[in-house]
């Protein structure tokens, strides 16, 4: 009977608690429904961001340097890699095994 008496007490306190939080929830509330919210934003400083940039870039022709260049020609001692085939190694790590071909497809 005594553990029946204990949970009755708890639940009375938790009601008289909770009755005791309702006006208190009331104020909670925020901004009334009658009111309208007012929002003042100033945007004076903001600006036109859709303005057109008003210089005009001109792409010159590129004007040739002092030194020549050169271009990588075919080395005919070199061996190849057939078209469609992957290096097994990298040229950049083993530049000397770099044309033996590791996978082909075709």
């Amino acid at each position: 009977m005594a553990k029946k008496s204990s949970y009755f007490i708890g639940g009375l306190a938790i009601a008289a608690v909770m009755i005791g939080a309702l006006p208190a929830t009331q104020g909670i509330g925020g901004a009334s429904a009658n009111e309208p919210a007012v929002l003042q934003v100033n945007r004076s400083a903001k600006g036109d961001r859709l303005v057109e940039p008003r210089t005009i870039a001109v792409k010159k022709a590129p004007t040739e340097t002092a030194r020549e260049t050169v271009k990588n020609p075919e080395q005919a001692g070199k061996p190849r890699l057939m078209d469609g085939c992957d290096p097994m190694f990298s040229p950049v790590t083993v530049p000397s095994m770099a044309h033996l071909a590791g996978r082909c497809v075709g």
